[in-house]
């Protein structure tokens, strides 16, 4: 005999737990159903264990989606006050760093606790070890079903099974393809906030060496994001935060646009202009500092060999060789040949079509009683905090609907 619910959860990750506690605070029987051993995994991974819950600059704006209508609507019904109050009410302290939003417990594991807590005291049902391998109408109802055999029934559906990336940890794209058999289009996911492939001799030469930095992303020559923060130079290329926040653009147009002619361009003096770098580089060089230690005291050691190499290229009076090696290390152009992989991303860039979705309810327009949320759709925000608050809202909006 099958189980019957009023709401299946497909994934428990932040949205599908932020659905749940929203159908099950209505009365709504509720399951999730989820193919990992426990809940939440993925989410204890979350700002470096830390779990960033929100960020305070939550905007349309602010996310790369195929409906900003939909975005703007989600968060018209649950936004910033709204989440605060959501896990206020599940007695989680918070605390903020600038526009950042962590629990005051500092860790992730304090976020999973709480939202576990509240799934129990609503009696909302755990299946784990579920992988939903088909969702399929049948009359008034929905099965769900695993290969296995396991299945169960529902009035209605969310799905919330995520995106690509970190696969281990539970999301490894399969809610796609339920999603395609409603007739749903999928944009193209690529990996985001990902570190990029580069072969340059500085990454050689500079192995290991972390440095604040600006970093921009070009596509076809024109910039198209830009970030401060840190550079990670690798055996592979580069990564860092500032690499992380400007990689969205780059994995658009190299894994789904097929493009080659990207680039990041790095600052790597981005305390000094250009202007005042050549000045004071000229001044060493007229006072006969060596080759190598003419950035002694501006950047990390371990770019000696780099700035002797940049300025033995082509010996000039003084004046002119320091303005070229203050906008070799200002204006530090990197070809960039591709990413790494979704084991390495932290987000997913691309999902469901979001226009395909009722922004008012998140109800899919082309089959009643199936709702989308959080990853699986195709919005996406920066690091800090927008893509957990879009999981946030958009689950708790779902389930208040289902």
């Amino acid at each position: 005999m099958l189980k019957n619910y009023d709401v299946a959860i497909v994934g428990g990750g932040a949205a599908g737990l932020a659905a749940a506690i929203s159908a099950g605070r209505r009365g709504r029987s509720a399951v999730i159903c989820d193919r990992m051993p426990r809940l939440g995994k993925k989410l204890l991974t979350t700002g470096g264990g830390r779990c960033n819950l929100l960020n305070e600059n939550l905007a349309p704006e602010a996310f790369t989606t195929t409906s900003r209508e939909l975005v703007a609507s989600v968060y018209g019904r649950f936004g910033k006050e709204a989440i605060r109050g959501f896990f206020k009410d599940m007695g989680l302290e918070m605390v903020s760093e600038g526009a950042r939003v962590f629990p005051a417990a500092n860790q992730a594991s304090s976020v999973l606790k709480v939202l576990e807590l509240e799934v129990r005291r609503l009696g909302v049902a755990v299946e784990t070890g579920f992988e939903v391998l088909r969702v399929e109408r049948t009359g008034a109802s929905f099965v769900v079903g695993t290969k296995e055999g396991r299945k169960i029934e529902a009035r209605s559906v969310i799905l919330a099974g995520g995106g690509k990336s970190y696969p281990a940890l539970g999301s490894n794209g399969s809610s796609y393809e339920l999603a395609e058999r409603f007739g749903h289009r999928i944009v193209p996911p690529v990996p985001s906030a990902v570190p990029v492939l580069v072969k340059d001799k500085l990454c050689h030469l500079l192995q290991g060496q972390r440095i604040r930095a600006r970093a921009t992303s070009e596509i076809g020559g024109n910039a198209a994001q830009t970030a401060d923060g840190e550079v990670l130079f690798t055996q592979y290329g580069l990564s860092g935060t500032a690499v992380l926040d400007v990689s969205e653009s780059l994995s658009i147009a190299l894994n789904r646009e097929l493009r080659t002619n990207t680039a990041i361009v790095l600052d790597l003096v981005p305390f000094m202009t250009k202007e005042g770098l050549a000045a004071e580089f000229s001044r060493r060089m007229k006072d006969g500092w060596a080759d190598g230690d003419l950035a002694a005291g501006i950047l990390p050691e371990k770019f000696g060999p780099a700035v002797r190499e940049l300025v033995s290229k082509g010996r000039r009076e003084p004046g002119a060789a320091a303005r070229a090696l203050a906008s070799a290390l200002k204006e530090k152009r990197f070809s960039v040949q591709g990413t790494r992989g979704w084991n390495e991303a932290e987000f997913t860039c691309g999902g469901v079509d979001a226009r395909e979705v009722d922004p008012r309810t998140l109800e899919s327009r082309l089959q009643k009683g199936f709702y989308l949320a959080g990853e699986i759709l195709d919005v996406q925000g920066g690091r800090g905090g927008f893509n957990l608050a879009w999981a946030w809202a958009s689950g708790f909006v779902a389930g208040l609907a289902s």
